[in-house]
Order: structure tokens, then sequence, then C-alpha cells
């Protein structure tokens, strides 16, 4: 059994009891329950004892996994076990955080009882030879000191198997032999595990292909938390956040000064850069969305030199330490109006008398159904209503919520499945879904969309698109939405994810990579950003009310 923390005197235990709190149970209050945390873990709270810190940071990564930011989630629990000192049950957890994601403690998601900490996969063994498998296994580790026939022999066992299992050569264009031909050469230089598995995770990038990655390994290199928090608006990267008494604060930079140069690198060069190291997104609007936010990173504890603008036109050079750990966050999406809020979905009615549903996450299955209906119901007689699943990165398919808004059973999809070893050896299935619920909703409904929108999310848009019963407004969506997968299990004991399969709209036009285009588009503005403004939901409110 694992015990809960020890009472601790000070302002920090009162406010880990209430976040614990907040996270404790069905319905959770995870924006308290973070408020509450990264007071904790900014200095902010006296009492902040090395355990009060070890449970914060795994409360974070635990919020992060269930809002479905992995990698976010993976800095929380490295920092937790940076902690000197701290509680021995939680950083289990927080070293079970680095395998796989945490979406469930035992004492805040069941009897107190029992131990908090899953049990823990036995190590697998490694296979003798290469395979392609549905079901990965658990508890690979990665070999070390492979020598160079091993190398080789692990890169060709994955390159055969993306060419023969992957599904999206021929949508993408990739010519996969140039490419293979072009990173062998890059092999017969690589002289470590490190340079090798990095050759790996480079490999795979070239797939494009959000769904596609490796599993057991990510990039170590990058640290990307400063004291300023960096996003995009009309492709420009603007401060969207400072730490307070910071040195960038106290040289006076504020949200909306322009990022002109990181190291001596213009902001597109930068981004560049960046792409050996950050995942493969299914779109390049999503991939500058992504090497946006983390325009600053570089080495662990180096020093990044910033050039900034203010919105007066006052440029001023800033020298910043990487810190360890997730830095300052930019301000969550808040609604003007009053929500009622639950764990992934929250709703209430706009001023102007429309219904208004968010949709956080959609990394649940029933659940989130369950929510969505209790939302509908209170707004049944609203004449319109809208959708906000901007930002939503995605999760599991959610066809109870789209049943809610059909009158018949409708095609919503299309999707292709690779059933031969040849590029265009691809089985053609249509996706239909029908009407669900005691009722349905049937007055006008607009779907609030962005470039972080995908995945699940993505499906979601397509399948509301597909049945012609939303009017989208925002922009196009990141367009990462591959269906299933298989897995590439190889010798050294690298697990590697291979998208098998894309689905398409009703028309038979492929998301993977396009996005769902939305039929008006609106972009924020870093203006709107300052001043709290939110043209796209205005823009739907004017729609809808027409």
């Amino acid at each position: 059994m694992v015990p809960g923390p020890r009472a601790q005197s000070g302002e920090g235990e009162s406010q880990l009891q209430m976040a614990r709190t907040s996270l404790t149970g069905e319905h959770k209050d995870t924006e308290n329950a973070r408020k509450l945390l990264l007071e904790i873990v900014d200095g902010g709270s006296a009492g902040a004892t090395s355990e009060i810190l070890s449970y914060a940071y795994v409360y974070l990564g635990y919020v992060e996994d269930r809002a479905g930011h992995r990698q976010r989630a993976i800095a929380w629990f490295e920092k937790a076990l940076a902690v000197e000192g701290g509680s021995p049950g939680i950083l289990e957890v927080a070293r079970l955080g680095l395998e796989r994601p945490v979406t469930w403690i035992r004492h805040l998601d069941a009897a107190r009882t029992s131990s908090e900490v899953p049990s823990r996969p036995a190590e697998a063994p490694r296979p003798a030879k290469a395979y392609v498998t549905a079901q990965p296994p658990t508890g690979m580790t990665l070999s070390k000191n492979l020598s160079a026939q091993q190398r080789r022999e692990n890169f060709d066992a994955l390159w055969n198997a993306i060419d023969a299992t992957y599904a999206c050569f021929k949508l993408k264009s990739i010519d996969w032999r140039e490419v293979g031909r072009r990173y062998r050469q890059h092999l017969d230089t690589t002289s470590n595990d490190d340079d090798f598995y990095a050759l790996i995770f480079r490999l795979v990038n070239e797939l494009k292909d959000t769904h596609s990655w490796l599993q057991g390994y990510r990039d170590l290199v990058l640290e990307d938390a400063t004291d300023l928090s960096i996003d995009l608006f009309g492709g420009r990267p603007f401060v969207v956040a400072v730490k307070p008494g910071s040195e960038a604060a106290l040289a006076g930079v504020t949200p909306g000064w322009e990022v002109l140069s990181v190291d001596g690198l213009t902001v597109a060069e930068t981004m560049e850069a960046l792409r050996r190291h950050l995942h493969a997104c299914s779109s390049e609007r999503a991939y500058h969305r992504e090497a946006g936010r983390h325009l600053l990173a570089g080495e662990r504890g180096s020093i990044v030199t910033v050039e900034l603008r203010s919105p007066e036109g006052r440029t001023k050079t800033l020298t910043l330490r990487r810190i360890s750990g997730p830095g300052i966050r930019p301000p969550a999406r808040a609604a003007a109006f009053e929500l009622t809020r639950q764990h992934f979905v929250h709703f209430g009615c706009h001023p102007s008398g429309l219904g208004y549903i968010r949709i956080e996450s959609f990394n649940g299955r029933e659940e989130i159904a369950d929510e969505f209906d209790r939302a509908l119901e209170e707004l049944r007689d609203a004449p319109g209503l809208i959708l906000d699943i901007r930002d939503n990165t995605g999760g599991f398919g959610q066809p109870r919520i789209v049943g809610r808004f059909l009158k018949k059973r409708t095609l919503v999809s299309v999707s292709y499945i690779k059933n031969g070893p040849g590029y265009s050896n691809l089985d053609r299935r249509k996706g239909y879904l029908e009407p669900t619920g005691g009722w349905q909703y049937t007055r006008p409904v607009a779907l609030l969309v962005n470039d972080v929108t995908g995945s699940a999310s993505d499906l979601f848009a397509c399948e509301l698109r597909s049945a012609r019963r939303v009017i989208t407004v925002g922009t196009t969506t990141h367009g990462n939405l591959s269906g299933v997968a298989t897995f590439a299990v190889l010798p050294c004991g690298l697990v590697v994810r291979i998208s098998n399969g894309y689905i398409s709209d009703a028309r038979d036009r492929p998301i993977e990579g396009n996005g769902n285009i939305p039929d008006v588009t609106v972009e924020p503005t870093i203006d709107d950003f300052l001043n709290r403004r939110d043209p796209v939901l205005d823009r739907a409110v004017d729609l809808l009310m027409k």
C-alpha cells in the first residue's frame, strides 16, 4: 500500500489538499487543481516541502495526460523525479508516467485504501527477429552498445516494415526508396546508440504522420521552458505569457511582444532547425504551430538569446536560461459567460440565447458521451448550438455524440486500410452512423475548430461535416486522421507505431494532411488575444442568429 502524503504545515499543504479534492472522483475540476498546483511549484506557497512538490508535479502530469498532452505530462513527471526527498509512492507513479500515460491514480479515481500505482509490466524479452503486430508488447527496453551490423539489421527491418504496412505513401507523394537510400548513407556514419535511435526517430518523421511514432524513445536533447510562453498569430510568434518577477518581466517584456530571432536565427530558420527534434505533424500548419510554441527550445540548462519587438516598435534582446520542466503556461481559453464545468464537457447559455458546449478532450469514451448528453439536455430548447473543439487534440471517436445530431442512418466517412504489400493495396470501407439517444438536436449547429483540432477531433469534425449538420468556423484543422495502426517490433527492443490506414470524408476527400477546411475562416489576431476577444465565437453567433 502506498500512503498518502504526511500532514505538513503551511500554505503548500493546504493548497495540495484543495487540489487533491478538485481531482478526486468522477467530476474533476482540473482547471482549479492546475491553478493551485502551479502556485505550489512556482514557489508561491510557503511550506512546499519536497514531499508536497513531488505530489504537485505528479498531479500536474496526471492532469496533462488526461487532457491528452503527453509531452507536457512527461516534463512534469521528470520534474517530480528530480525532487530530492520526494514521497517514494508518488515517485513510482512518476516513473510509470515516463513509460505510458497516467490517466488513473487510485487515491483520486477509486478507493483510497489500495495502492495508487498500477502494477508495472514485466520487462518483455526482445525478439530475435523483427515482426509486425496489431498488439504491441509492453515492457520493452532499448538495447545498448549495438554493433554496426546490428544497427543496420534493425534499420533495414524497420524500413521494410514501413514499406509493407504504411498506407499513405501515394497520398503524401513520399518516395520511400529515396528516403531509405538517403538515411542509409547517414547510417554509415552513425557510431553510437544515441545517434542511431535519433536517426530512426527522424526516419519515421519522414512519414509526416502524427500517428506514426517511436514507443519507448523520445528526443532528450531539448528543453523549451523559459520565462516566456510563445504562440503564433497570423503565422508570427508572439509572447503570450511572462513569468512574474522573472528577468524578462523586469526588462519590461509583456504579452504582445513579437519574437524576431532566436540565437541569431530568423524565426523560419529556427523552426526548420527544430524539425529534427520535434515529433512530426501530419500538416505543415500544425508543425508550425508546434514549432512556434517550442521556439526557444535547446539543450537543457543552456542559454538562449531572444530578440523581441514591442507593439510600439521598440526592440530588446534578452538572454534567458532554459530551465528544467514546464515553464510559464499561457492563459487557458475562457468563455466570457458562465459555464457549468464537468471533466471533459463544459456548457452554458451564450448571452445571445444560443447554447454553447466546449469539449476539451476526447481522451475518454462513454464518460464523455454521458457528459455531453447532460449538457445537451440542459440546452435542449436553445434555438441554435455552438460546439467548440478548438485546441482539442483528440482521443477516441465519439459516435454517440455525433448520433445526437442525425435524423437517419448517414454516411459520415470512408476508410482505407492496407490489405497487401503494394502501395495501392487498400481496402475501402464506408462508415455509417445511426441516430442515438432518446431525441436528436435538429436546430442549427456551428462547430468551432483550429489547427490544433486533430485526431479524434478531426474525425468528429469530418463526421458532422459529412452529415451536413454543422457550419464550421475557425481555421483548418490539424489533419491527422490516419485511422488504425500496426506496430513494428525490432530486435533492439524498439516498438514503432505505423499508420496502416487513413480516413476520408463522405465525398472521399482524405482528412490526413488536408484537414477539415472551415466553411467560414476566422483567424484570431494578437490584438484579439490581448483584448480577450473571441472573433471565431462571435462570427459563429452571427451566423446562427441570421
